[in-house]
């Protein structure tokens, strides 16, 4: 018996939150005492998670949804963990808890404090579930994901439609607005999924 970490990745509209969805049913179906939480950065959805499907018109639809609570920062994060027993602590959307600056290490405070929270808690059977982005849209490594991958006991990286070519390759989100800023939300009319082979890096600015 011991912690462990789950991290399920991929870009945008690849089935992530489904996924992590999937899972939490699962836990409570085993009477599992689950507890999910989301960074308050992402405005899309305030106070739970939800997986949506793609209409044929464009738009979304949504699907499945959990409570959440909002994380503003370290100190809520620990406050809420402190607060609150859980057997399964699930994390959506990580990619929007910011890394150190200057940069300190790949995982940030978030990532340190789920490194934290397993050593702590290393002789239970604490399951800790993150899912997020683990490149932006300029293909670079997303905050705090690519340092959690390394700590992960299992990764599960999905993919998704390539919404230009229709192929199964999906990797990343591409970014259909002007902006070189790494946390923008958005969602469909403002992304796309695309393979490599239909991907264009953003042009650089002079």
């Amino acid at each position: 018996m011991t912690s462990r970490l789950e991290v399920i990745v991929g870009p945008m509209f690849s089935g992530k939150t489904e996924r992590l969805i999937a899972k939490l049913h699962r836990a409570q179906y085993a009477k599992k005492r689950v507890r999910i939480l989301k960074p308050a950065h992402d405005t899309r959805t305030q106070g739970y998670i939800a997986s949506r499907a793609v209409m044929p018109d464009g738009t979304t639809q949504i699907t499945d949804q959990l409570s959440a609570v909002m994380v503003h920062d370290e100190e809520s994060f620990w406050k809420i963990v402190n607060l609150n027993k859980f057997d399964v602590l699930a994390i959506d959307e990580a990619q929007f808890f910011p890394l150190d600056t200057p940069m300190r290490d790949s995982l940030g405070w978030f990532g340190r404090a789920i490194r934290r929270l397993l050593r702590e808690r290393r002789n239970t059977d604490l399951r800790i579930i993150v899912a997020g982005l683990d490149m932006d849209f300029a293909e670079e490594p997303f905050g705090p994901i690519p340092g959690l991958l390394a700590i992960a006991d299992n990764v599960e990286k999905l993919t998704g439609v390539c919404m230009i070519c229709g192929s199964d390759a999906g990797y990343i989100s591409y970014r259909m607005i002007s902006d070189d800023k790494q946390l923008v939300v958005g969602d469909i009319g403002e992304y796309q999924v695309r393979c490599r082979s239909c991907y264009e890096p953003p042009r650089k600015k002079p």
